[in-house]
């Protein structure tokens, strides 16, 4: 699935935000204000970050498995280009939805951070959920919310 790669490069960039810009907010917190966010073809409340990527072929679900194997291998190589490792992943349930879910520990600028990315797929849309945190703190309630409310419009 060539859009899934092309998407992985662009999720570098999504990454190079993170963590440019913190996620989840500042001063050191794992908790930050819930906001209700609303996008083109989405709703979640957390303070994360989702993209959308068009997909060139129509996902669906019978399609699991193979797309299964292109997103092991595409989180594997995000994890390459972070100098990082892809230390969990798994299949769980957002918006009714079996979808995958990668957990990816790295350092950048000196601090050691953990990365958990989801890939949503539906019809021709991919949705990559990404929150980030400091390996120093607990995962942050907030990437929780995101898959538990994330649900494309």
């Amino acid at each position: 699935m060539p859009s899934l790669i092309r998407s992985a490069a662009c999720l570098l960039v999504v990454s190079a935000v993170a963590v440019a810009t913190g996620c989840g907010g500042g001063g050191g917190s794992s908790q930050a204000a819930v906001k209700r966010v609303r996008g083109p073809h989405f709703i979640f409340e957390a303070p994360t970050s989702v993209s959308a990527f068009p997909l060139v072929n129509a996902y669906r679900p019978a399609l699991f498995r193979a797309v299964t194997t292109e997103l092991d291998r595409t989180a594997g190589q995000l994890a390459t280009r972070l100098n990082g490792k892809v230390v969990d992943s798994k299949t769980v349930d957002v918006a009714g939805d079996k979808v995958r879910q990668y957990q990816i520990s790295y350092s950048s600028g000196g601090q050691d951070y953990e990365q958990l990315i989801t890939f949503f797929l539906r019809g021709k849309t991919e949705y990559q959920l990404l929150c980030r945190w400091t390996q120093s703190e607990q995962e942050p309630d907030a990437c929780t919310r995101l898959v538990k409310t994330f649900t494309p419009t």
